[in-house]
């Protein structure tokens, strides 16, 4: 059975692209590194560190005491060993007309050492990065062979050299691999707003980003503005706000999402969270309704990709209340996959009702209530009236 049959037409491991991405750009590369980068991975590179370290220790204290056994005649009886360099005993301090002169190394020299260095940091940092890229395309099922785009691929690389940092290095393992998934996932506009982003920009989008709703391809937060969950719980507001429409992961203006009417027959709306789906039922001729919203750029978008959003109950519940009315229920319910824009899920729950909707509810029945008493009263009064005398 040829291998094709296996995978399908047009198909291929995620792992076996990813080895042909890395390759078109910095060499040829071959399953092995990445099999020696598996589960071992941190521990085989804090190994590798501490020798280069050590190594480069010990070179340089050989350096120092050579540089000293050179000029023994001038500084006195002085000795090297493993654990350091140790003075035996002093001589006469050199006439002041004596001149030392240690070989060091040329311009040329220094210049060269200091591009070596700099560019096995360089590779270092594409190994880490795309170490991290292969722990994440691992277990993955084969996806399209469509080619990733050249001018990206150089974009990509160019950045990921220059991240030293751990957490970043598997941050852009990720979008390494979630391109190699699916094409054209993250733009150039994208990488470079990424490759600029601080910490701080960075915390502030991911508070933001946790509460990011999507529904008929749009993404957005509920409007924190009179919010009191939003504002206190989950801390949002209006300076952190302009910071994400100044970096452009955030549109400038309050929108609204509109939930479409139902005529003739029933229907549905849709909403994911992080992993779960948020389903309205709708009976017939349901007008249509609107839910004031913060919506998120195409950039903003595709950076909700790279993060793990794990939705509370309470912002869900918020959710549900803005849509549930007469004639429409809310569900919701734990994602399982998400296969070509099908959702498949558990078993749809009847979502709880707000501490707000409890009350409404509360305060809805008891203005019934006293409804109902002043109409009993009325025709109480009015049977009064019309009983014969």
């Amino acid at each position: 059975m040829q291998v094709n049959d296996i995978l399908g037409l047009g198909k291929m491991l995620p792992i076996d692209k990813l080895i042909d991405v890395i390759s078109s750009v910095t060499g040829r590369l071959s399953k092995p590194y990445f099999d020696k980068k598996d589960i071992d991975t941190k521990a085989y590179e804090i190994k590798k560190l501490s020798e280069a370290r050590a190594l480069a220790k010990a070179d340089e204290m050989k350096i120092i005491s050579q540089a000293i056994r050179d000029n023994f005649s001038i500084t006195g009886g002085i000795e090297y060993n493993e654990n350091g360099v140790l003075i035996t005993s002093p001589k006469e301090l050199p006439n002041q007309n004596t001149y030392i002169e240690l070989s060091t190394p040329t311009l040329e020299e220094r210049t060269q050492i200091r591009v070596d260095h700099r560019e096995a940091q360089k590779q270092l940092n594409l190994e880490s990065v795309t170490a991290y890229a292969a722990e994440q395309l691992r277990n993955e099922q084969p996806v399209t062979d469509e080619p990733i785009d050249e001018d990206w691929k150089t974009r990509f690389f160019n950045i990921a050299e220059e991240v030293s940092n751990d957490e970043m290095q598997a941050l852009w393992g990720r979008i390494l691999a979630g391109e190699i998934m699916k094409p054209k996932s993250y733009s150039l506009r994208t990488l470079e707003l990424l490759r600029n982003l601080s910490k701080e920009e960075a915390e502030c989008f991911i508070k933001f980003g946790q509460l990011a709703i999507t529904s008929n391809t749009a993404s957005f937060i509920l409007n924190f503005k009179n919010e009191k969950l939003l504002e206190e719980k989950y801390q949002l507001n209006f300076g952190d706000r302009l910071l994400l429409e100044e970096l452009g992961l955030l549109t400038a203006n309050d929108l609204q999402f509109l939930v479409q009417e139902t005529k003739e027959q029933k229907g549905q709306s849709v909403f994911t969270i992080g992993n779960v789906c948020v389903v309205a039922e709708k009976e017939e001729n349901i007008p249509q309704q609107q839910i004031q919203v913060l919506v998120f750029t195409k950039i903003g978008q595709e950076l909700l990709q790279l993060i793990e959003t794990k939705p509370e109950l309470d912002y869900i519940q918020l959710l549900a209340s803005k849509i549930r009315r007469k004639g429409v229920n809310v569900k919701y319910a734990n994602i399982l996959e998400i296969k070509d824009g099908q959702i498949h899920h558990t078993g749809l729950q009847d979502l709880p009702l707000t501490e707000t909707e409890i009350k409404q509810e509360e305060d809805r029945q008891k203005r019934e209530e006293e409804n109902l008493k002043r109409q009993e009263e009325q025709k109480r009064k009015l049977e009064e009236r019309n009983k014969p005398k």
